[in-house]
């Protein structure tokens, strides 16, 4: 069950962040083109692209957790090596404390951002409900997490390059 779990939010987050880039990715071609062949652009395209690059950009954080692959040192390896698996447990135990930590505070920024009414420039729209992607992420990161704890054979083995 805790595989289905990982893989669905996999799957989501995926799709989700593809639509994302793709949406920059024409929005941004549009606007170019608009404005190199037709002397014009669209106004609030570009803001559009940033949002869209921010909802990817932070996809991108949970599906680099599970996946594995965030970047991290590993100079110092060697003086846990006999307690691998008890420090990854813990490590990942802590990363779930760090990441519900950032996820209630990002839904508070979040809530306040709502109660206050805030709207982007130029496209005048709330901002609130774009910025739900922050506590999102860092939820999704900490229930990764706390489930690599609990069953650390489901955690992924990041590609390493030889030292």
């Amino acid at each position: 069950m805790l595989r289905q779990i990982i893989d669905g939010l996999k799957l989501i987050e995926s799709i989700v962040a593809t639509g994302a880039y793709a949406l920059v990715a024409g929005l941004l071609i549009v606007d170019v083109v608009g404005r190199e062949l037709f002397a014009t652009s669209f106004l609030g395209f570009q803001q559009i692209a940033v949002y869209g690059a921010i909802v990817a950009g932070f996809l991108g954080l949970t599906l680099a957790t599970s996946d594995g692959s965030h970047l991290r040192p590993g100079f110092m390896d060697f003086i846990f090596k006999d307690r691998e698996r008890f420090i990854w447990r813990v490590a990942d135990v802590l990363s779930a404390f760090f990441f519900f930590a950032a996820a209630y505070i990002a839904w508070t920024f979040v809530i306040i951002s709502m109660n206050s009414g805030d709207r982007a420039p130029v496209l005048y729209i709330f901002v609130w409900p774009l910025q739900i992607v922050l506590p999102y992420a860092f939820a999704s990161c900490g229930i990764k997490h706390l489930i690599f704890a609990v069953a650390p054979q489901l955690r992924p083995i990041a590609d390493e390059a030889p030292a």
